[in-house]
């Protein structure tokens, strides 16, 4: 049998977040080895060159050490003539907490495998061990299965697919369709009710396995949670989960539901990417990117059903979903960069746009997880439209599951086209050429009538409609930024940019917290001054403002028919709600 490759991970200088580790190659792998280590990670697209966080590397053969030559940024090889097993030792400094990078310190250790280990090119079908050698107090949790101390990969792919925390951290168990679940917190901010995240972990998860037809794939499943104070996020794994949020987070209402929303998002890729994947992602290269015009529906899917499953599973209201998805409406249709990119450029491109955003972003393209969420409700509502006896994308998902995920064939998108098209007993070639190829707004106004809802604007009583500016803000303890200035609004025809402090309106200051109230003193035309700090210079401009940008709020028809009563049940499981009955904040 073939030696595996092994990895040995030193903590010992934690403190001044160093990690040390010594890998070593086989002997039969070692002469004229080429060692790489990634430039990103899979399921966040972006080239991250983890090598700018090495600090050293050196190889040796028993006493004996070996020369490595440089091979480009990210890789070196060993000498032809080499007789033994090598040791190689790298030393990475660890000191950026996200869900795709590596951070160790005084209370944990979370490392992301392509961020660590540098794999042998030729042999990442060699089966691949971790061991860590973590403080006596401490517990280390992989999301590799384990024999002993050792973690143990099939494969280089199989352990880059991982992630290990470690630290003396709470966790806690729970089981879905007969699979034992970990949920292992490895926050700040003290203990978050954890019988409380298992139950209603448990039940959301529990909803995610009936959308895929009751197939559990996994023998266990593990999240690992960790928070900090600030950031968010998460990232999915063959067989669990990393999450970030900020560390207060878990003590409000909305900060919990978050939680809930991340946790089944990043659920629900157990199938959808991981097994149900994109032709493209198939097969990867961890030295270059690798496009796939059907990231849309690898995350806008996944958005979709990671804010309507909580609500079948009876963890969020009726009143409350239906307001998040005006939000999500009005975000989407609001953006000025929808008519230059379309979902299919947005999927493709994520690489050089989505991922590395600037104060134009807004303007220059969509977000194909937002974006891709409306569209898959309105495939949703479409499917239903056509075949009311139907389970809508329910059925679209389960098809492609039966044909793709189940095999490991990966499908293109118009293996995605074709089972909607199946679904719906109908041809829907035009409804993606216009809408996934196409940059058509989605049709969710001519839609929404058939689940027995409606779009209403305006605002609400007790927040009146400010004329409108037109830009993103960020507000912090120095006062007002302007994040994006949007395209062709009363901000970007008058000049203002991205990056601007803003610091009076019509010479009166504004401070953190004031821009609405000083908006609400002027009617739409009015032309005011605005001053801000561009850079080092003090600029003022006169912007005249625009209408209001008004909500978008679903309501129920007036009178509503047993047909769409009974397609709003199918789709929710809950009962339509009454017609003008407003949002209301209470929640189970």
């Amino acid at each position: 049998m073939d030696q595996p490759i092994r990895y040995a991970v030193d903590l010992s200088r934690r403190l001044q977040h160093l990690v040390t580790v010594r890998m070593t190659v086989p002997v039969d792998l070692a002469s004229g080895a080429r060692l790489v280590l990634p430039v990103w990670t899979p399921g966040s697209y972006l080239l991250r060159h983890y090598v700018h966080h090495l600090q050293r590397v050196s190889a040796r053969a028993g006493d004996q050490a070996v020369p490595l030559r440089a091979d480009g940024n990210s890789a070196w090889r060993l000498p032809d003539d080499v007789r033994h097993p090598v040791v190689i030792e790298l030393e990475l400094y660890a000191n950026e907490l996200t869900v795709r990078t590596n951070h160790v310190d005084d209370h944990h250790m979370l490392l992301v495998p392509p961020a660590t280990f540098p794999y042998v090119d030729g042999a990442r079908d060699r089966r691949h061990e971790v061991t860590v050698g973590a403080p006596q107090a401490w517990r280390v949790w992989g999301l590799l299965p384990r024999q002993g101390d050792t973690f143990v990969a099939t494969d280089y792919d199989h352990l880059a697919d991982s992630a290990f925390e470690a630290g003396a951290h709470p966790e806690v168990s729970f089981d879905v369709a007969g699979v034992p679940h970990l949920f292992v917190w490895a926050g700040h901010a003290g203990r978050p009710d954890l019988d409380r995240i298992a139950s209603d972990a448990q039940a959301v998860c529990a909803v995610a396995v009936d959308l895929f037809g009751g197939d559990l794939p996994v023998e266990r499943y593990t999240f690992l949670c960790t928070a900090w104070d600030q950031g968010g996020g998460g990232l999915e794994h063959r067989d669990g989960a990393v999450l970030q949020l900020p560390a207060h987070s878990l003590h409000d209402p909305d900060g919990y539901r978050r939680l809930l929303s991340l946790l089944v998002h990043e659920y629900l890729h157990l199938w959808n990417v991981k097994r149900l994947t994109p032709a493209a992602l198939t097969a990867l290269d961890y030295e270059r990117p690798i496009h796939t015009p059907s990231l849309w529906v690898v995350e806008g899917w996944t958005a979709y059903y990671d804010g309507l499953l909580p609500l079948r599973a009876g963890l969020t209201t009726t009143d409350r979903y239906l307001r998040s998805v005006g939000e999500l409406v009005r975000r989407v249709l609001d953006r000025p960069g929808r008519v230059l990119q379309s979902l299919r450029q947005a999927s493709h491109e994520a690489w050089v746009k989505f991922y590395m955003r600037d104060e134009n972003t807004p303007n220059a393209g969509i977000s194909y997880y937002d974006h891709g969420a409306v569209l898959a409700w309105c495939l949703d509502l479409l499917v239903r439209r056509a075949r009311p006896d139907s389970d809508g994308l329910d059925e679209v998902v389960r098809r492609l599951w039966t044909r793709f995920g189940t095999t490991g064939e990966g499908y293109e998108e118009s293996d995605v086209e074709a089972a909607a098209s199946a679904v719906a007993g109908t041809d829907l070639g035009g409804f993606f050429a216009d809408h996934v190829a196409g940059v058509d707004p989605p049709p969710v106004d001519e839609l929404v009538g058939i689940v027995g809802l409606r779009f209403v604007a305006g605002q609400t009583q007790d927040q009146p409609a400010a004329p409108d500016l037109g830009v993103e803000i960020a507000e912090d303890d120095d006062g007002i930024r302007l994040v994006a200035v949007l395209r062709d609004r009363p901000a970007w025809t008058a000049g203002l940019t991205g990056g601007d402090r803003l610091l009076a309106v019509d010479g009166a200051r504004v401070r953190r917290g004031e821009l609405r109230k000083a908006l609400l003193a002027h009617a739409p035309g009015d032309p005011v001054d605005v001053t801000v700090f561009r850079g080092p210079r003090l600029v003022t401009t006169t912007v005249t403002l625009g209408p209001p940008r008004a909500d978008r709020h679903l309501r129920s028809v007036e009178e509503p028919t047993d047909r769409q009563q009974a397609a709003f049940q199918r789709w929710t499981g809950r009962s339509l709600p009454s017609g003008d009955t407003p949002p209301t904040d209470a929640a189970p």
